[in-house]
């Protein structure tokens, strides 16, 4: 007990000294100490029955009479601490010349005698402060309570002086490093893989911190009756401030600890119910604050990505520009020359460590993972299925990994380029891809491209791809600057929405990623329309067959605001559990439709002649919806549908895109929607002939209705007369 107490005691002391620090210039301390070492040395030895040497007294009496001479006023009292600072400057360098000889002095005061303590602490030259007159109270209070204990050799002190040590030098340690990330975020992401235990100690201060982010909110939003779903309000609102708030700062702490932490961030950032909006709009914007390496840093980068080392980058490589193109979580791209043909080149270049950082950091997070799913933590719904964070991490793990391959993300730029038959230098080539009809689409060269991949030249770590320019996306006045035109915006938004149709309904292969950063605008100056880039297929998913042709039946109902047909769509795609109330379902999306909260837009008509590449024939049905409002409609609640759906991995990356597109799309065009803007371009997905038969079949669905139409009706008769009418159809193909 009177170690715990000597412990506490010393703790008061370090703060009072601490505290001064920051109000006190330094060459105060050594008086302030000499107060509290001749008190304690005094009435240690006199409870040991020592002998106090004369000399040590006078020695320090002198030296108190020194310092008192030059520090007294007219009434006899020592200058106080405001006095001091308003004569004297702060000097940042208080804290760290103070800091270690407190702990030094507790850690000797807990496992020795303390006059011991007194005696060691007085060698070191480090400098502190004149206390205030409550700090010096406090600290004779301390000197004369330590002075009765004789602090013991034992196990629980050795045990309380190392921890002391530990949180000592970590404290050192973090106030360092936090230095250092305010230069550069990325600074201690080799130090956290190397120690996780500093990574685990800057990860619970993030948690710490936001604490009051994550409670607050809610408790706001009851008090003051904050209806989220009323935007306007909301957004005035503290508790939508607080979360914009908690969002930035969550991110700003991902991305302080690692590549993977930001990963991690962006992809659970897909899973509902887990973060709140505000908090994936910061999540979203990591990719933009990352920063970049140059100089000899990047040239290091290099060198070690490159398949043959130095000597293999200089024999294939010229005029390499160490100062990089743009930066991401995971590598940054610089530009060179090829040295056998002297093309521009685009080098996507690794950083440094990130397998290992992944190995070391991936294990502890699968560990802690199933401590948090064995205690009962849960990790929301998707679809609504309860998901367990194991579950979360295992699909992550998988995604990380072949990120990290460029050799992966190789295969998927070809691919890419291949289904849209884009080849080098933006030519066109013969697409892969087919329509639903089995025919080849038309390659998409003259509205969009991507960069060629030079395979042979790859490897795990060094991505070498063909060098496109291009302004931003989102970088509306170089848009303006190079003679981009509203109409033309209204136009790169449709071919957005135009590559996703492909990409999710034939391709069956989709980028997850459609930020800002991956996407650019190349101009022309010989009057040709702008034309959409996409850069970075790190992160790419495949759909089964039924997924994707589910995808375009749910596209077509919509537009057809076919309540019946949605339904058949959702059973299609798999996202419908066993047992679910298929009318219940059908009545929230005949709900939608006659509201209104799902609708198509007409599309806008344009002037210029210069957008035919991507025209198609107009019709009614897709320019214009007709809708029947039914009164009889039945309103049911979200929450009561909800629970009827089970989403796949694959559809978490699908809204996850959709998402990302959407915000782009209204940067361009602000009245933009995925199904209006992509509406147009089912007669290419479908093929023209197949098209036309199923827009006749709408137009005659009382013929053809498999439910009401005349056709199924007869059929239905002819079986309730014993007729098999499949018999019949057999004989006749005989025939």
């Amino acid at each position: 007990m009177k170690s715990i107490l000597s412990f506490y005691c010393l703790a008061l002391y370090a703060l009072s000294n601490t505290a001064a620090a920051f109000n006190q210039p330094p060459s105060q301390y050594h008086s302030s100490r000499l107060l509290f070492a001749a008190s304690s040395s005094i009435n240690n030895n006199h409870n040991q029955h020592e002998t106090v040497p004369d000399n040590n007294i006078k020695g320090i009496a002198s030296q108190l009479d020194t310092f008192k001479s030059k520090n007294v006023v007219s009434n006899g009292r020592f200058i106080s601490s405001a006095s001091l600072l308003s004569k004297q400057p702060k000097s940042s360098l208080q804290l760290f010349q103070t800091i270690p000889t407190i702990f030094y002095m507790m850690l000797r005061k807990v496992l020795f005698r303390s006059s011991s303590a007194i005696a060691a602490s007085t060698k070191f030259k480090s400098s502190t402060v004149l206390p205030t007159p409550f700090m010096s109270h406090l600290q004779k209070l301390t000197s004369t309570f330590l002075s009765t204990l004789r602090p013991k050799l034992t196990f629980k002190n050795v045990l309380l002086g190392i921890t002391s040590i530990y949180f000592a030098i970590q404290l050192i340690e973090g106030i360092f490093a936090s230095k250092r990330q305010s230069k550069d975020p990325t600074s201690e992401w080799g130090r956290y893989a190397d120690k996780p235990s500093a990574r685990g100690m800057a990860l619970s201060l993030l948690l710490m911190q936001l604490i009051p982010y994550v409670i607050l909110p809610p408790i706001i939003e009851k008090f003051y009756k904050v209806d989220p779903t009323d935007k306007d309000r909301y957004e005035q609102s503290k508790a939508h401030k607080l979360r914009k708030r908690g969002g930035d700062i969550f991110a700003d702490g991902l991305l302080k600890l690692g590549p993977l932490y930001i990963k991690i961030g962006q992809i659970l950032s897909c899973r509902e119910n887990l973060f709140p909006n505000e908090w994936i709009v910061g999540m979203e914007k990591l990719q933009d604050r990352v920063p970049a390496k140059s100089g000899e840093e990047a040239w290091k980068l290099v060198y070690d990505a490159s398949p043959g080392g130095k000597a293999g980058f200089h024999r294939t490589f010229i005029d390499f520009d160490d100062v990089p193109l743009a930066a991401a979580s995971l590598g940054q791209v610089h530009k060179a020359r090829l040295r056998s043909s002297g093309e521009v080149v685009a080098i996507k270049v690794q950083r440094s460590r990130l397998r290992d950082i992944y190995d070391k950091d991936l294990s502890l997070m699968k560990n802690i993972a199933k401590v948090v799913d064995s205690i009962g933590g849960k990790a929301g719904q998707v679809g609504g299925v309860q998901q367990s964070w194991t579950d979360i991490f295992n699909d992550a793990e998988s995604i990380l990994y072949r990120e990290i391959d460029y050799r992966d993300e190789a295969e998927n730029a070809i691919r890419f380029a291949n289904d849209f038959g884009l080849g080098y230098g933006g030519k066109a080539i013969e697409s892969t891809a087919k329509g639903v009809d089995g025919n080849i689409l038309p390659s998409a060269s003259e509205w969009l491209r991507s960069p060629y991949t030079f395979q042979n030249l790859s490897s795990e770590k060094f991505l070498v791809m063909e060098f496109v320019p291009s302004i931003k996306i989102s970088s509306n006045d170089k848009l303006e600057d190079a003679g981009v035109t509203v109409e033309d915006r209204e136009y790169l938004a449709e071919a957005l929405a135009h590559s996703y149709l492909r990409q999710f309904c034939v391709n069956k292969f989709f980028s997850t990623d459609p930020h800002p950063g991956n996407l650019g605008i190349e101009t022309f100056v010989d009057g040709r329309p702008p034309r959409l880039v996409f850069y970075d297929f790190g992160q790419a998913c495949s759909l089964a067959e039924d997924q994707s042709i589910g995808i375009l039946e749910v596209i077509e109902s919509i537009i057809d605001s076919d309540a019946k047909k949605s339904v058949a769509a959702f059973k299609r795609m798999g996202v419908l559990k066993d047992g679910a109330d298929l009318a219940k379902v059908e009545a929230k999306c005949q709900s939608n439709y006659d509201t209104g909260k799902l609708k198509v837009k007409k599309r806008k008509a344009r002037k210029s002649l210069r957008y035919n590449s991507m025209s198609q024939p107009e019709t009614k049905a897709r320019t214009e919806i007709v809708r029947s409002v039914s009164n009889e409609t039945k309103e049911v609640k979200d929450s009561e549908v909800m629970e009827y759906f089970t989403l796949q991995s694959e559809y978490a990356f699908v809204a996850r895109a959709l998402s990302q597109m959407d915000g782009v799309g209204k940067g361009l065009d602000p009245e933009f929607d995925f199904i209006s803007a992509a509406a147009p371009y089912l007669v290419e997905i479908k093929g023209a002939k197949k098209y036309i038969v199923d827009e006749a079949k709408k137009r005659l669905k009382f013929v053809y209705d498999p439910d009401d139409g005349i056709l199924s009706k007869e059929l239905k008769l002819f079986k309730s007369f014993g007729f098999k009418p499949e018999s019949y159809r057999k004989e006749v193909n005989k025939v």
